[in-house]
């Protein structure tokens, strides 16, 4: 509360010199104007003597009430203003904390995501894939895509669109070729497939799939 203590020293401070530059300005520079008061004062009788003794204790009591109030009020709000500070200190300090756990997160995220998918190739990850279940692939396409501006990734992630056709395979097959790309680990996701009946037999139909993924950009 060192603050505070300062704060209302100089509240004093300014008090002093108010109160200093009043009389000054009431009795003079060197207290002439008060012999004068004095010398009229001792000229009156005793009931105007009475009255202006009353009249002055007045006076001086609502000088001094109203100095008092402005010393209160203005110590009030500065302790208001105190108190809003260390207020907004504790919040920044909270935030700050947040920030720091979510950052960290963050960085974790985007590291897992570096090493499962830095040394995948994708064109040969899905033909690989393809072989060991006698599938065969035509016309892979990928690309990659970054993130929407408003997304918190889009800073170091990239978003990886790939779209096959995979003829004449049975429904076991194709279920299994999907779950083979959801299970390996490297953040691929199928987003839309299509099947399309074959002409002349009921086990074999023509796949297309659309796989997302993401991808740390470089």
């Amino acid at each position: 509360m060192s603050a505070l203590g300062n704060a209302i020293d100089q509240i004093k401070g300014q008090l002093n010199s108010l109160v200093l530059g009043v009389k000054r300005q009431l009795f003079g520079a060197n207290n002439e104007r008060l012999d004068f008061f004095m010398d009229s004062f001792y000229k009156l009788s005793p009931q105007q003597r009475m009255a202006v003794v009353t009249g002055v204790g007045a006076v001086v009591g609502l000088f001094v009430f109203l100095a008092l109030m402005l010393y209160f009020a203005q110590v009030a709000k500065l302790r208001d203003d105190l108190n809003e500070g260390f207020a907004a200190m504790h919040e920044i300090r909270r935030l700050r904390l947040a920030y720091e756990v979510e950052n960290k997160n963050y960085e974790k995220l985007i590291d897992t995501v570096q090493r499962k998918t830095k040394q995948v190739s994708l064109k040969p990850f899905f033909e690989k894939i393809a072989n060991d279940l006698s599938v065969t692939i035509e016309g892979i396409n990928d690309q990659k895509v970054p993130l929407a501006a408003d997304n918190p990734l889009s800073e170091k992630l990239q978003e990886v669109r790939v779209e096959m056709r995979l003829p004449n395979i049975s429904i076991p097959k194709l279920l299994s070729f999907i779950v083979e790309i959801e299970k390996s680990g490297k953040y691929l996701r199928v987003q839309d497939l299509q099947i399309r009946a074959r002409y002349g037999t009921k086990l074999f139909f023509d796949g297309q799939i659309k796989v997302r993924g993401y991808d740390v950009s470089s």
